[in-house]
């Protein structure tokens, strides 16, 4: 789960704006165009690279029903990223955020328990494309938001494509997005903010349609299928923000609600052994989360930051019937610094530590638990209107597959590089 950062442009923006800046991951707000409110006559575009790899120990880990398989071990997954982002007002208050990737992963496995011969898997293509419109109302004191998902992504996936998702959208490998699309949808959110004492609060809502072509969600809520159409979502949360001596302290806490979804499946008659399609109503449990910062004031450091989250997604129900074991928590926490390097630049470093129990609904690795630590070295250099930013990642831990019914915790290794370019002008 993504942590709010702070941006270096924090400075310029009002207390309210500072308290809040995390409630609009929540309702569809990126917080780069947040924090740059003030920045109203700016444009900016951003495009960068990513580069991420995975192996895993031993004989790798055990998937069944994969890519038209029985049994396979899962051996190594790669993914390469390619985002681009553009930002620009519009003009009364409003900006405009347009973001997209391109994408080309690989999973590499071996047929059997014992493993066979290595065969690869590839999901490759562009993402859908993201519009986010931002603006204030009301004397600034609310913020809405308007976000459109246009259908550019691929909506129809091959039994060997979907396997392959299975391995790059696991939540447990923290790995970037996949190419996927999730056909048209909508989002409408609004934020309203104000002071009471020493304290800034923000109060947010937000409604989101999701689109006709949803396996990332079905996978990593540990649906029996991936044909998913969802229903809506409804978000509320609040945040808070304040100073503690010299430091500032924010938390957030926010609710998802799901309305009912339809999940198609297949089932297979007892006497005849006709195989017959199926259609049942899903209704996701509710998912709680809670986020907290503290900003350090430390000398030496432009930035210190230590933060943790907690997530607690409550069990999904199939026909009016609660799934065994579909409940699961998430737990991740770390430090972020950035330290003067010149009067231009900075050295990143963070670490970072994720626990999540993982769901006993199947062995797939969408739903597997984890126990993980990374670590994150990068340069943040600006030069005029330019920033560029280079970073590496290690990170290592085990899995844990619940529906398995044994204590087997494959382990794995991570590497990852990129390298982001961002304009200004």
């Amino acid at each position: 789960m993504s942590m709010c950062r702070r941006s270096g442009h924090e400075g310029r923006v009002t207390p309210i704006v500072a308290a809040t800046v995390c409630l609009f991951s929540l309702v569809g707000v990126s917080e780069a165009s947040l924090a740059q409110e003030k920045l109203l006559g700016t444009h900016a575009i951003g495009g960068g690279a990513y580069f991420e790899s995975v192996v895993f120990g031993g004989d790798g880990v055990r998937q069944v029903a994969f890519a038209g398989m029985d049994t396979v071990r899962v051996r190594r997954a790669t993914q390469l990223l390619l985002p681009v982002t553009v930002a620009t007002p519009l003009g009364a208050g409003w900006r405009l955020d347009v973001t997209a990737f391109h994408a080309r992963g690989t999973v590499t496995y071996a047929e059997g328990d014992r493993g066979g011969a290595e065969r690869t898997g590839t999901l490759s293509g562009l993402s859908d494309v993201r519009l986010r419109a931002s603006g204030h109302v009301l004397r600034e004191s609310i913020t809405l938001t308007v976000g459109a998902n246009l259908p550019t992504g691929t909506s129809s996936l091959s039994s060997t494509e979907l396997s392959t998702l299975r391995v790059l959208a696991a939540p447990g490998l923290a790995m970037g997005s996949s190419p996927v699309g999730a056909g048209f949808s909508g989002t409408f959110g609004a934020v309203y903010g104000r002071e009471a004492g020493p304290w800034s609060l923000a109060m947010g809502a937000s409604y989101e349609y999701r689109g006709r072509y949803q396996p990332v969600a079905a996978l990593i809520a540990g649906a029996p299928s991936a044909d998913f159409r969802p229903g809506a979502v409804v978000r509320t949360s609040i945040g808070a923000d304040r100073l503690v001596g010299a430091h500032r302290l924010r938390l957030v806490a926010a609710a998802d609600v799901f309305s009912d979804d339809k999940l198609r499946g297949s089932a297979q008659e007892a006497e005849s052994g006709e195989v017959l399609p199926t259609l049942a109503t899903v209704r996701l449990g509710p998912v709680f989360s809670g986020d907290a910062q503290l900003h350090l004031a430390a000398r030496r450091f432009r930035d210190l930051i230590l933060y943790s989250s907690y997530l607690w997604r409550a069990a999904y129900a199939r026909d009016g019937r609660t799934a065994a074991g579909s409940s699961g928590q998430y737990l991740a926490g770390g430090v972020r610094a950035a330290l003067p390097l010149t009067m231009t630049s900075d050295v990143i470093m963070a670490g970072e530590g994720r626990w999540h129990s993982g769901l006993g609904v199947d062995e797939g690795m969408p739903t597997a638990g984890v126990r993980s630590a990374s670590l994150t070295l990068g340069i943040d250099g600006r030069r005029g209107l330019l920033s560029l930013q280079p970073y590496v990642r290690a990170q290592a831990g085990q899995l844990h597959q619940r529906g398995s019914g044994d204590d087997v915790r494959p382990s794995f290794v991570g590497l990852a590089g990129g390298l982001v370019l961002v304009s200004r002008f």
